[in-house]
């Protein structure tokens, strides 16, 4: 639904949005992938690449009919990158590899029958890997300079969830939830290498020099998110919301472009689903979620002076599993999406993803009436 994050029910996690666990009723446990083919167009011709990741891992359990939690891990920031060129006078290459992750820890309670609190504790860890190398003609050595960054610190997710039942049936959502800005660490280590060029274009390594590990203060931008929606429940719902995201610390990296700025980031996004009968008998497909959601996102990126912004289109189901009134389901999203622009000599994407999830909830831990 676009990632929307202002719906909440009784048998599905927000990963987003920890008030929402004060109204789970089942233990849920979730995961999710997702595959994306990217083809890139600029003035100099055309590239297409693929990756494939691990979107969430999630457990939620509800505490009574006023509270729950939960905990999980999702992968939410990766560099990958291959750059270069090679002609009769030089060699150059830059890659980048590596990933930053979330392991959380989340609870969410009642104030009131119609509104909830949550709190979601964060550690963020991973590690960054990027290499620059260049070789001219005449000259006997290349040079490699490798640096790794190892990451690692806290931060913190807060959220309000409003649901109120209005006169004539439908409900009424709305949601807010912030991320301050958070310090984490960054160890990093140069790595400053001679190597030779092989005719295969392998580096062999001559020798190579490291530097003192060294500590570096970064943020995590403070993001803030207001929606709202309408809907039946059980059958649909709509919903849009507005986040801003604020201007953090970029990892130190030995490949960064000079005319890059940053600024605050926004997005917009539009969602909804609709179930034509959830209780149905006869018919499985009554029984489906149908999704659907627009975004647009102004990234914060400034490259050559030009904004770059995203797109998105995206559409789902959510497949029952199991009959009658079973709450786990497999579900199925694919969405397509741009992303930059050819202008000022930069690169625009087309973007097809496919993610695929699986949502498994029971009643736990049940009072035996016979033993």
């Amino acid at each position: 639904m676009a990632g929307v994050r202002t719906y909440a029910d009784s048998v599905h996690i927000n990963l987003n949005n920890p008030a929402a666990y004060a109204g789970l009723r089942l233990t849920s446990f979730t995961v999710g992938g997702v595959h994306t083919e990217t083809f890139a167009s600029s003035n100099a011709g055309d590239d297409e690449y693929d990756a494939t990741s691990i979107e969430y891992v999630s457990l939620g359990i509800p505490l009574g009919r006023k509270a729950g939690f939960g905990f999980g891990l999702i992968p939410f920031q990766s560099v990958g990158y291959t750059i270069g060129e090679v002609n009769d006078v030089r060699y150059t290459r830059f890659t980048g590899e590596g990933s930053l992750n979330r392991a959380y820890f989340a609870a969410g309670a009642k104030l009131t029958p119609e509104l909830s609190i949550g709190g979601e504790f964060r550690y963020n860890f991973g590690q960054q890997v990027n290499r620059s190398s260049i070789a001219l003609d005449g000259v006997e050595f290349g040079t490699r300079i490798e640096n790794e960054s190892d990451i690692g610190g806290v931060s913190f997710n807060f959220g309000l969830h409003y649901d109120k039942r209005l006169k004539n049936g439908n409900n009424l959502q709305g949601a807010v939830t912030f991320q301050p800005q958070s310090d984490i660490t960054a160890r990093n280590t140069r790595r400053l290498s001679r190597f030779v060029l092989q005719a295969d274009l392998a580096e062999a390594i001559v020798d190579t020099d490291e530097s003192d590990e060294q500590k570096q203060d970064l943020n995590l931008s403070s993001d803030l998110t207001i929606g709202i929606g309408y809907g039946k429940s059980r059958q649909w719902n709509l919903a849009g919301e507005y986040s801003r995201r604020g201007t953090g610390s970029q990892v130190t990296r030995s490949f960064a472009p000079d005319n890059v700025n940053y600024n605050d980031a926004a997005s917009y996004r539009l969602g909804g689903f609709y179930i034509p009968k959830f209780n149905s008998l006869t018919s499985y497909w009554d029984r489906v979620v149908y999704r659907g959601g627009l975004r647009y996102e102004q990234t914060g990126i400034e490259l050559s002076g030009q904004d770059i912004s995203e797109f998105g289109i995206s559409f789902g189901l959510g497949l029952p599993i199991g009959r009658g009134a079973s709450f786990s389901s497999a579900n199925i999203g694919l969405e397509y999406g741009q992303r930059g622009t050819q202008d000022a000599g930069l690169i625009k994407e087309d973007f097809f993803s496919i993610s695929i999830g699986i949502s498994l909830s029971d009643k736990w831990f049940q009072k035996r009436r016979y033993n």
